[in-house]
């Protein structure tokens, strides 16, 4: 969503308080302190009303909701996801400033991943040296792609650079978020060779042990096609 101008809306509500109280004392003259306490208290009220219009309530698109990182105890590995978690707080300031809804949606998409990365090395803090990288340098880079964008988009930059330049970060958007879902598969990787391994394992000596005639897989094949006649 677009974001809108702060000082706007007080402007407009000062304007329509001070309206309001004009024309009120042309209608009904003020001689009593009553007269001022309500003319002021129907001011204010009307300025309260056009302050809230004015600011654009916007309930159709929720935001996304941060997330409470816990801390692991590793005072280097919590500096690393504090300053992480501080990225993504920019990152989601810069979505408040850009327009377009489709990239808007990438972003929160984008959101999403990260956390479930940095929850990943709370959870396993050992991994952490494994997104170096990506703190120093893939996600500043996003950050600073997305500044730019919305730079541009609030200056009314015009023009064929300007287009094919917005172009290319929506397009980028859809690179980096696969690049991020693949960074956070490989956090799990030697988790998933250790369960293979384990299975290979277990395979060997159940065959050992006369327990079983064929490897896992081909018992649960062969299972599956004594069921099927």
């Amino acid at each position: 969503m677009k974001k809108k101008s702060k000082l706007k809306p007080y402007i407009t509500s000062f304007v329509t308080a001070g309206v309001v109280a004009v024309v009120y004392t042309s209608i009904f003259p003020l001689y009593r302190p009553l007269d001022y306490l309500i003319c002021g208290a129907l001011a204010l009220l009307l300025g309260r009303v056009v302050y809230i219009m004015a600011s654009g309530l916007d309930t159709s698109k929720k935001a996304p909701v941060q997330r409470t990182v816990p801390v692991t105890g590793n005072q280097a590995v919590d500096n690393l996801v504090q300053q992480g978690q501080k990225m993504l707080a920019d990152i989601r300031e810069e979505n408040d400033g850009i327009p377009d809804p489709v990239l808007s949606a990438k972003i929160d998409q984008l959101d999403e991943i990260t956390n479930k990365i940095f929850l990943t090395v709370v959870d396993k803090p050992e991994k952490a040296p494994q997104i170096r990288r990506f703190m120093e340098y893939y996600l500043p880079t996003v950050l600073k792609m997305l500044t730019n964008y919305r730079k541009l988009d609030e200056r009314n930059v015009t023009g064929e650079n300007s287009a094919k330049m917005k172009k290319r970060v929506e397009e980028a958007m859809d690179v980096v978020i696969g690049a991020f879902e693949k960074q956070h598969d490989q956090l799990y990787q030697n988790d998933m060779l250790d369960v293979t391994t384990d299975i290979d394992v277990l395979e060997t000596m159940l065959k050992q042990d006369g327990l079983i005639d064929s490897g896992l897989h081909d018992n649960k094949a062969g299972q599956t096609m004594s069921a099927g006649t």
